[in-house]
C-alpha cells in the first residue's frame, strides 16, 4: 500500500487481541527508538514490561490506527495511543501516541485522540490530561486545536521542559471535538 499515492480511510481498533498487544507493542518500541524525546527519562520501558497491566481494562484502554486502503481495501496498523488512569481523581491521561513516518500529516492523531477522548468518556473519566515536550509544535497545535489547555502538573518529572495540558470530557465537549 502507498501512503502518499493512494487514499485512505482511517479508523481505530480496541487492543483486545494478543496480536493486538504485539502490534502495539512493536509500534511503541519502534517510537521509543526512534521519536521519543530523551527516552532514557520515559516511563515507557517499564509499560513494555507488561503493556495489558498499564493500559488494559479496568483503569485504561489503547487503540491501534488501521489506515485501509480504498482502492485496494487492504488495511494495516499505522499508529497507536493510550490512556491510563492518572493520581488526579476522575482524569486519565492520554499516552503513547505514535504513527508510523509513512503516515504522518493525514489527520491519523487527530482520529486516535478523538477515539481515546470518547473512550475516556465512556469509561467514566472527567479529564483527560496529557504531557509534552515543548519543542514539539506540531503536537502542541493538534492538542490546542482539539481544546486542551495548560495544567498544573500532574506527575513528576525529571525535565522541566515537559508541558502539562488537559481537557474536560463532558458530554457538550465530546460532541463538539473535531
Amino acid at each position: 500500500m502507498s501512503a502518499q499515492l493512494d487514499p485512505i480511510h482511517l479508523s481505530t481498533r480496541l487492543i483486545e487481541s494478543a496480536q493486538d498487544w504485539q502490534h502495539f507493542d512493536s509500534l511503541l518500541r519502534t517510537y521509543a527508538a526512534t521519536d521519543l524525546d530523551q527516552p532514557h527519562l520515559s516511563s515507557i520501558w517499564k509499560d513494555l514490561d507488561d503493556l495489558p497491566a498499564r493500559y488494559g481494562p479496568p483503569h485504561g484502554a489503547a487503540l491501534l490506527l488501521i489506515a485501509q486502503n480504498e482502492t485496494t481495501r487492504l488495511a494495516e496498523v499505522i499508529g497507536c495511543g493510550a490512556l491510563a488512569s492518572t493520581q488526579l481523581q476522575g482524569a486519565c491521561e492520554i499516552k503513547r501516541l505514535y504513527i508510523q513516518p509513512a503516515f504522518r500529516g493525514q489527520g491519523g492523531s487527530k482520529v486516535l485522540i478523538r477515539d481515546l477522548l470518547e473512550k475516556a468518556q465512556a469509561e467514566g473519566y472527567d479529564q483527560a490530561v496529557l504531557s509534552t515536550w515543548q519543542s514539539n509544535s506540531t503536537g502542541l497545535a493538534l492538542y490546542q486545536a482539539l481544546g486542551f489547555l495548560p495544567v498544573p502538573s500532574f506527575k513528576s518529572h525529571p525535565n522541566s521542559e515537559l508541558i502539562f495540558l488537559g481537557r474536560t470530557l463532558r458530554a457538550t465537549d465530546a460532541q463538539n471535538s473535531p
